[in-house]
């Protein structure tokens, strides 16, 4: 069942009119290789309690609660719970879900084991009007919130040595914000509408400090894309990064 509500937000209509073809893009297609990495590296157990960050359409959750986890899935978009609501029932597991900003998760929300926010669930992907910083900042918070003490957490998100990479060789997708490291780009959707888009980009010591922060301990910092979560140092060629973090 889902529950809550959400905005209107330039991402939540984004991600509403990408809901029903979702599944189909190529950044998809390895989750099962990325629940067996998620399920080694993090010791799942039957009945531990996880928090998926940006769900979508519960590709991750749907498996994970098939493993006998307790899973609770959180997205900004109706249109993504629904479908992970489907999933779930075709799978025949049990999910929570939300529809809730990632930055301000409902205070009910707490104790969980394990917070996933992967593929730039919420991380990243910059509320209308926010300083980007300050919307990572937020989310990493919320996160911690949510956690027990000892509670971990894997997140994903963009990597800013790749984007200025793609930039010097003059590929770029938008306008970039150097001092912020935020790039801004426009989209059509089907409807006509313009949606204008920003998504804030991380080096890897930025990224340690900032989930620092907010109060995590954080194990690692390694490279990350779909399905390739290696657990090695981050090149430049690496379009994510991948943040392995305790609350203490």
């Amino acid at each position: 069942m889902v529950v809550g509500r959400s905005g209107r937000s330039s991402w939540c209509r984004y991600f509403e009119a990408a809901a029903e073809r979702y599944d189909e893009e190529d950044f998809t297609q390895a989750t099962d290789t990325e629940v067996a990495q998620l399920r080694s590296l993090l010791d799942l157990q039957p009945g531990q309690r996880v928090l998926d960050i940006g769900c979508g359409t519960g590709r991750h959750a749907v498996p994970l609660a098939a493993l006998g986890l307790q899973v609770t899935g959180v997205d900004l978009s109706p249109a993504m719970l629904e479908r992970a609501a489907a999933r779930a029932d075709a799978a025949g597991v049990e999910l929570d879900l939300i529809a809730a900003d990632a930055r301000d998760l409902p205070d009910h929300l707490g104790g969980f084991d394990v917070a996933l926010c992967l593929c730039e669930g919420a991380f990243c992907l910059v509320a209308d009007g926010v300083e980007p910083l300050a919307h990572d900042r937020a989310v990493l918070a919320s996160i911690h919130r949510a956690l027990r003490p000892g509670g971990r957490l894997v997140l994903t998100g963009l990597h800013a040595a790749r984007l200025l990479a793609a930039w010097q060789r003059g590929e770029p997708t938008g306008t970039l914000d150097l001092l912020t490291l935020t790039e801004t780009s426009q989209h059509q959707l089907e409807d006509g509408s313009v949606v204008e888009l920003r998504e804030h980009y991380h080096l890897p010591d930025g990224l340690r400090t900032l989930a620092e922060s907010v109060g995590f301990a954080v194990e690692a910092v390694w490279a990350g894309g779909a399905g390739d979560w290696r657990r090695e140092p981050p090149t430049v060629d690496d379009f994510e990064l991948m943040l392995v973090a305790r609350r203490p």
